[in-house]
């Protein structure tokens, strides 16, 4: 079998073929170790999601956290509860069957999207839809969905309308796809959908588009202390609350919970990633499918929205637990979604490599990454600067940075193929995700059906601890139940984070989209994005940490508790499209979260 070879040249502009030969390789999980593992009690198939992992975040190995991460997908996708003919969000139907493609819309797919928490509006006079309260709901959570954009673009009450030849709809889909890129770095193709026309008027029918939502325990928070809203003079309640925190941080004692932005336990966030499907070419029982709403350019520029049928490829859930104040961060993809360029899969439903990938690197071209205090960069090696023949293969294109004046730090100009990941799906994860199909598997055959579309799901991985990468751990025959693997530490999703940014984040993004673990403006490796409250509240514990939690890590830093939708009211304004335009905003946005922000590190 080939190995992975992961390149990181100490001068990438002037790396030779000879540079090349000295590079480490590392062979993708293998047969290790197997796992003893615990038995799947009834509820293991539970509507209800765990309230914390078991013995707590802090005590949790490997097997306790993937336990908790599939109990989780479980429920979340369990179908949610219909009572005279409406919908209960966030409420799962305990008669109802996992699994049932006909079931309705699932418990996390009625979550509130981003924009019915945070309106384009941005205004303390436009709270999101349903409050006032109502007699037995009290926030007006359970309102069916509405998405409310900027009234100054689209008029009185935000609406965006139906494109042309949109046949009317009675409700909104639940699936509101609002997103085109990965947070402005890239856009995620699926190559499988070259070339193919589109089943309705998509102008990309390859892009890979995306939501985020939360749950009723967000979203009460938020309205209770009139946060749906963020100004410019600091002071609404959001604003005043991030600058208690920051200034806590500055002093290195963490300011009361209260007076900051503080999510409860049992908080939980989601992201997901969709894309049309190849009639007569894919399967549409291997994926869940729904309908969605997505946006194209209408005819006066501004966005429109179609919708129709279309497949989930990947799901991001992240809960705030009593033990995990830092949120355990978990993803999850559809079986299929690395091929090989003939469409054939490298990995099955376990995440076990089965066939070698067509490159002997993550990406083609290969990739090569030099940090540095200002301008840290990510350069093509060897013959080709890019991918010009994906095939079926997945593929993604980098983006300009969101301020044109800075030179970009990642190869932007053309396509990079997938060839495999940076980080394989380990052994003991492979062993619990079959676990968890043949338990599923067992529950369907009894419920009388003969398949579901979650046999065909996989937990990539799961971060249920902060650490720092001089901790993180090569999975092997000592190592295979740790929580602070390398893989754990890097934890990405294949469509959701797909560039070396994000594959490989640790630290921070730098203004020129390469990650860095420099502050801004400083000269010590030494960004710190997690910190975490000591016992007293009175100094706090601090990591540099990598992939998911790192990354949202810097939402905490930047004063709204790991989560990237409170405050992106200016990001809401409009839909996106896959118009350029839609990703510049995406990005200069992004710059402000993730790039330009300070870092604290106190004993």
């Amino acid at each position: 079998m080939k190995t992975a070879r992961f390149v990181a040249c100490a001068l990438p502009l002037l790396c030779s073929s000879a540079a090349l030969a000295q590079t480490t390789t590392y062979a993708p999980a293998a047969a290790s170790t197997a796992v003893t593992l615990p038995p799947l009690q009834a509820d293991s198939l539970s509507p209800t999601p765990p309230a914390d992992v078991n013995g707590g975040a802090a005590q949790a190995n490997l097997v306790d956290a993937a336990y908790f991460a599939w109990q989780e997908f479980i429920a979340l996708n369990w179908p949610a509860l219909k009572q005279n003919g409406q919908v209960v969000r966030d409420t799962p139907d305990p008669a109802a069957t996992f699994g049932d493609p006909n079931a309705g819309p699932l418990v996390w797919e009625t979550y509130r999207h981003k924009i019915e928490i945070f309106p384009g509006s941005n205004s303390p006079n436009d709270p999101p839809h349903g409050v006032p309260p109502g007699t037995n709901d009290p926030w007006g959570y359970s309102t069916p969905p509405s998405y409310v954009y900027s009234p100054a673009i689209f008029g009185a009450g935000g609406q965006v309308p139906a494109c042309p030849g949109q046949p009317a709809v009675a409700q909104p889909a639940w699936i509101n796809l609002d997103e085109t890129s990965q947070i402005g770095l890239a856009t995620m193709h699926a190559g499988i959908l070259d070339g193919t026309p589109p089943a309705s008027p998509n102008s990309a029918p390859s892009l890979i588009r995306y939501l985020a939502k939360a749950n009723q325990s967000e979203f009460d928070y938020v309205v209770s202390n009139r946060l749906w809203y963020v100004g410019t003079d600091g002071t609404t309640p959001l604003e005043q609350r991030i600058a208690t925190w920051k200034a806590g941080l500055a002093a290195g004692k963490p300011a009361p919970e209260n007076q900051v932005v503080t999510l409860p336990a049992g908080t939980i966030e989601v992201k997901s990633a969709w894309r049309p499907l190849v009639a007569g070419k894919e399967d549409p029982t291997r994926y869940h499918t729904n309908t969605v709403r997505y946006y194209e350019p209408g005819p006066n520029g501004n966005p429109c929205w179609w919708e129709a049928k279309w497949a989930l490829v990947a799901l991001h859930i992240i809960q705030k637990t009593p033990s995990a104040p830092h949120f355990i961060f978990a993803t999850f993809e559809q079986a299929d979604n690395i091929l090989q360029p003939d469409g054939s899969p490298i990995e099955d439903a376990s995440g076990n490599i089965v066939q070698p990938p067509v490159g002997a690197t993550p990406t083609t071209p290969y990739l090569a990454y030099q940090d540095n205090p200002t301008h840290p960069f990510v350069v093509p090696l060897g013959g080709d600067q890019f991918c010009n023949n994906p095939q079926n293969r997945l593929y993604f294109q980098e983006l300009p940075p969101g301020d044109p004046s800075v030179q970009p730090g990642t190869p932007v100009g053309g396509n990079l193929c997938v060839n495999t990941r940076y980080e394989p799906i380990n052994y003991t994860l492979q062993q619990i995700n079959t676990n968890f199909q043949n338990s599923i598997r067992s529950y369907i055959a009894g419920k009388g059906l003969s398949s579901a579309p979650w046999l065909n799901y996989k937990l990539v991985n799961v971060q249920v601890v902060p650490f720092n990468r001089s901790e993180a751990l090569p999975f092997n025959n000592t190592n295979f139940i740790s929580p602070k693997l390398r893989s754990a530490f890097y934890q990405a999703n294949i469509t959701v984070e797909t560039d070396y940014t994000l594959q490989q984040f640790n630290g921070r993004i730098a203004a020129d989209n390469a990650p860095t673990t420099y502050p801004e403006g400083g000269t010590q490796q030494n960004f710190q994005n997690v910190y975490i409250r000591n016992s007293g509240n009175t100094s706090f514990t601090t990591y540099q940490m990598g992939g998911c939690m790192g990354c949202h890590g810097n939402a905490q830093l930047g004063g709204t508790d790991f989560s990237f939708i409170i405050g992106g009211n200016p990001l809401s304004l409009k839909p996106d499209t896959p118009e350029p335009e839609s990703a510049s905003d995406a990005r200069a946005f992004y710059t402000n979260r993730l790039s330009r922000l300070p870092s604290f590190k106190h004993p």
